[in-house]
């Protein structure tokens, strides 16, 4: 399986300049990276990154299937946000072709295909989840008063303290826990910059104590962001500007996890593929957003 992930990790992007200046070399590139197959929408080239995954998931056996479990379900979260939106908005026809290779479970997918309406896919969604941990009860009320947004984000913080807290592979451990610390790092950046009234509340499991964060909080300014980023990822962020947060946290999850997975075997390789090929999605996803913008500009939100 290893050399196999080997084979298809060197056709990932590397050269994200070239198509970042050539978008017709970029749209033609895209449809060639290992699984994928187009990207004519954002919405696709997520598809094409869950295709992928399948493809992965089949490929382990019992033992590799159970350690990577947190991780694939983590990453569909977003293929159920991405049926919620197409939910709400009424869009026939989206959600098959999204789910036929998702590795959510027949129920799950059967919640999302026949349920008739926002309230009534979520309230699914929510049964579904709550014999994992009565930590996703209320999700329901959530949608009523939050809006998909704040379904998103409760299911999603949810989901990353209640694994985190579970029996896992010490890397996959590892790999939530500092997921946990860039979500806490980000949730106070938009504290200092939205000047919000009340410090949103520390994602448990994390590896920077509760203490540090609050202390960042505590000298209300946004420069104690870019101090805590190097701090814990060695990397500077010149200016505290939502992007450059973001691509910070990023770009040291994926330094981290490849060195990580130069070590030829067990599960390192497999993390790390399955973060490059994640990344690779988000990049190309920016590229399609941005196809207008200034090309510096640009080249600042891809993680590289």
């Amino acid at each position: 399986m290893l050399s196999r992930i080997k084979g298809r990790r060197s056709k990932l992007i590397r050269n994200w300049k070239s198509l970042l200046y050539d978008q017709d070399l970029f749209l033609a590139a895209s449809s060639k990276q290992a699984g994928m197959r187009t990207s004519s929408s954002p919405d696709r080239i997520w598809a094409d990154l869950v295709h992928e995954y399948r493809w992965v998931h089949g490929q382990m056996n019992r033992e590799l299937r159970k350690i990577f479990h947190p991780y694939f379900l983590y990453a569909e979260l977003r293929t159920i946000f991405i049926c919620l939106r197409n939910i709400r908005e009424k869009k026939e026809g989206v959600l098959d072709e999204l789910l036929v290779n998702s590795l959510l479970s027949d129920e799950m997918k059967k919640v999302l295909l026949t349920s008739d309406g926002l309230a009534e896919a979520v309230a699914g969604i929510e049964r579904m989840f709550i014999p994992l941990s009565e930590q996703f009860a209320g999700l329901s009320d959530v949608a009523q008063n939050e809006g998909l947004r704040g379904v998103e984000q409760r299911l999603t913080e949810a989901y990353l303290t209640v694994t985190v807290g579970s029996r896992l592979h010490p890397l996959v451990h590892l790999f939530f826990s500092r997921l946990i610390d860039a979500r806490n790092i980000i949730s106070l950046y938009k504290y200092l910059r939205l000047e919000l009234k009340s410090l949103p509340p520390v994602l448990p499991g994390g590896g920077i104590p509760e203490a540090r964060l609050r202390e960042a909080a505590g000298k209300g300014d946004l420069p104690a962001i870019g101090s805590l980023i190097h701090e814990f990822t060695g990397i500077k962020v010149e200016r505290p500007e939502p992007t450059m947060v973001e691509v910070a946290l990023y770009t040291s999850m994926t330094r981290w996890l490849h060195k990580e997975g130069r070590e030829p075997f067990g599960v390192a390789p497999i993390l790390d593929y399955l973060w490059r090929c994640s990344i690779e999605a988000m990049n190309l996803s920016v590229l399609y957003h941005t196809k207008d913008l200034e090309r510096e500009a640009v080249a600042a939100e891809l993680v590289q």
